[in-house]
């Protein structure tokens, strides 16, 4: 009877654990990621009344009589099965599907978790904000761009850290260039000062005086103009680009002075051969009577007095039968014996000799010497034949008098007194050519300063060939560089239509400074696409419709918001609308889960039978996905753990009922004897 009575009393014990595991269970049923628990139960050691008999020859072999003493519990073990995953909304909670633990630190040792509720606190930490324990993250991602520190393995969630600008340093291009489309009209080039030039804030007018404007500062006695450029046809204005035409600035130069020296004069550069002859005078260094002769080309002039002006001098030179009008410009007269020059363009090397026929007191000695420079060009009449200069709304504005596929260029400097403000470039109004398509693209400078770069592809006189052209830039621009301002010859296969390259030694980039960081000129290169692919630009018949897609420059933000992706990945989405990789979670997996030692909270430790834990990040090494936004629900199922309860139950009233009946049993042993 004693059997029954301790054998009831172990189903009590039993089934009042597998009641309280049911019941914690059901208490758990909403704590995220909560992993229920079961109860296995197993009998006690049974005592044996009488061993087993093997057979005889002559009886049958008995079984063992055994009596059990009981049930125990065998085991309380976790379901480590995946809950179900809920979105919340919130972007910093995070749920594992498939294997693997979140990786938290308590200051002293690694914790593991399934439950994703995390935040960011005071210090931009990503942390469980129920316990402040910081979540690890795996790997550098985040190193190189600053957001995280190499050596700590905290996240860091950068809200306190700006981001830098980056320099626009390449744009991706890509779309069809027309084969056969041309346009209605073809165009001519027109180019204008990106300044206006103003005059106590109004345009400036042809008659303003240079002083006069705004953009001059200074005390004007003396200076020079200097223009630089190309003709149409793609060939330098002079020997070379950067001194070309000088014009000499005096303080009652005008607007219109400058724009008649561009539409007629040719400059002090403009010349083939430069002519020096200095007189020096008699004792007394006061010639006042004789005349001389010129001789040009072997004609001789007559008789040019000695006191002659500048003009008379070119007048008797122009009826020279090798020389016409405008040949030959007298830069002095010979006033009192002055150094005087003849300004040659015929390049006649034959050049002027002098013959003195009266010299007061006959002490005139003459030095006869030659310079050789570089030859020139009058404005008007080189670029394109009839390229005219003038002044609209305060820009000066040069436009090709022929229309047509066009390389004209043009910059201006200045050098002298005082200080003027000169166009860090002309702007193409138009482009000149059969066929132009536009494009636009935002750009950003050393600051993250932003400028629209706006340019033009042009097919040029040759087959399946183009240019791009830079024709306006936004912003404060200190200048554009000539040279790199147009990228020649992108050539397309006839037949496929591919591209196929630039032809020539140019490249493709831009190069352009600011006048914030003038000193480091900013180049821009063009992706065009792979030559023989189809990955950039083609040229095939219909529209063109190429596009500048994208460029890698970006202005200065802040981190706005963030978000996880499936492979653990916190993206951070900044003020500029860069996206950024912040850092990557921790992840960390378990030979035996069911080995993991439960702290609470929803925490783990690593145990004897759980196995070391192998860090990795999700979706790689047999981790599972991270779902931002969402979490990991209980596994508990209250249906289940209902059915455990009443299975409980029931075992617990057949126990109680067994004790009971041998109480009454032995109460009825007892009374025999009364």
């Amino acid at each position: 009877m004693s059997f029954a009575l301790s054998a009831g009393v172990t189903g009590l014990e039993a089934h009042q654990k597998m009641l309280d595991v049911a019941g914690n269970n059901l208490a758990n049923v909403n704590t995220t990621a909560f992993k229920s628990s079961r109860v296995t139960f197993s009998e006690l050691l049974s005592e044996t009344i009488k061993k087993a008999s093997s057979p005889t020859s002559t009886v049958g072999g008995t079984n063992p009589q055994q009596m059990g003493s009981g049930v125990g519990i065998a085991g309380i073990s976790p379901n480590m099965t995946q809950g179900n995953i809920v979105n919340t909304g919130n972007p910093l909670d995070m749920a594992l599907e498939g294997e693997g633990y979140f990786v938290l630190n308590d200051g002293e040792q690694d914790l593991y978790t399934r439950a994703g509720a995390f935040g960011v606190d005071a210090d931009s930490n990503l942390v469980d904000p129920a316990t402040g324990y910081r979540v690890q993250r795996y790997g550098t991602l985040g190193v190189s761009d600053g957001f995280q520190t190499a050596g700590v393995s905290d996240l860091h969630v950068p809200y306190d850290v700006p981001i830098d600008p980056k320099i626009t340093s390449q744009i991706v291009v890509s779309g069809n260039l027309s084969a056969d489309a041309t346009l209605e009209t073809t165009q001519t080039q027109l180019m204008t000062s990106n300044i206006t030039y103003t005059a106590s804030s109004t345009a400036a007018v042809g008659a303003t005086l240079i002083k006069d404007l705004d953009q001059y500062t200074g005390t004007l006695s003396s200076g020079v103009i200097t223009f630089s450029g190309y003709k149409p046809d793609g060939t330098a204005l002079g020997a070379s680009p950067t001194t070309d035409l000088t014009m000499p600035v005096t303080a009652t130069t005008t607007l219109n002075d400058v724009l008649t020296w561009l539409n007629t004069t040719e400059g002090t550069a403009a010349v083939s051969e430069v002519q020096t002859v200095t007189l020096a005078t008699g004792p007394d260094n006061d010639p006042d009577s004789g005349t001389f002769t010129l001789t040009y080309g072997g004609e001789t002039t007559a008789a040019i007095a000695w006191d002659a002006t500048a003009a008379q001098i070119q007048t008797a030179l122009e009826t020279l039968s090798t020389v016409s009008s405008g040949d030959i410009t007298v830069s002095a007269a010979i006033d009192n014996g002055v150094t005087f020059t003849f300004v040659d363009t015929l390049g006649d090397p034959s050049i002027i000799s002098m013959d003195s026929s009266l010299l007061k007191d006959g002490g005139v000695a003459i030095t006869n010497s030659f310079a050789e420079t570089t030859k020139g060009f009058k404005l008007q009449g080189v670029l394109g034949g009839n390229a005219t200069a003038s002044l609209v709304n305060g820009q000066i504005r040069i436009t090709d008098a022929t229309s047509g596929y066009s390389k004209s260029d043009l910059t201006m400097a200045w050098s002298g007194d005082g200080t003027l403000t000169v166009p860090a470039y002309f702007e193409m109004l138009t482009v000149g050519g059969n066929e132009v398509k536009s494009v636009n693209i935002m750009t950003y400078d050393s600051l993250g300063g932003k400028h629209v770069l706006s340019g033009a592809f042009v097919r040029t006189s040759a087959a399946n060939t183009w240019d791009m052209v830079l024709t306006t830039i936004s912003g404060n621009i200190n200048q554009v560089t000539m040279l790199n301002r147009r990228i020649e010859d992108i050539t397309f296969d006839a037949t496929s239509g591919y591209y196929t390259g630039l032809g020539g030694s140019d490249t493709a980039e831009f190069v352009i400074s600011y006048t914030n960081d003038p000193s480091n000129p900013q180049t821009i290169a063009l992706d065009l696409g792979t030559a023989g692919d189809l990955d950039g630009l083609t040229q095939f018949a219909g529209n063109s419709t190429a596009v500048a897609k994208e460029q890698d420059g970006y202005e200065a933000g802040s981190l706005s918001t963030v978000s996880v992706n499936n492979e653990g990945k916190v993206i951070g989405v900044f003020s500029n609308g860069i996206k950024k990789d912040i850092g990557a979670i921790k992840i960390s997996l378990f030979q035996n889960t069911s080995g993991l030692e439960g702290i609470g909270g929803g925490y783990f430790t690593s145990s004897a039978n759980s196995g070391a834990p192998a860090e990795t990040q999700a979706m790689t090494g047999g981790a599972g996905s991270i779902h931002g936004g969402a979490l990991e629900k209980s596994n508990a199922d209250v249906a289940s753990e209902f059915v455990n309860m009443i299975q409980a139950q029931n075992g617990f009233q057949a126990n109680a009922r067994t004790i009971r009946v041998a109480n009454e049993i032995l109460r009825e042993l007892t009374s025999l004897i009364r």
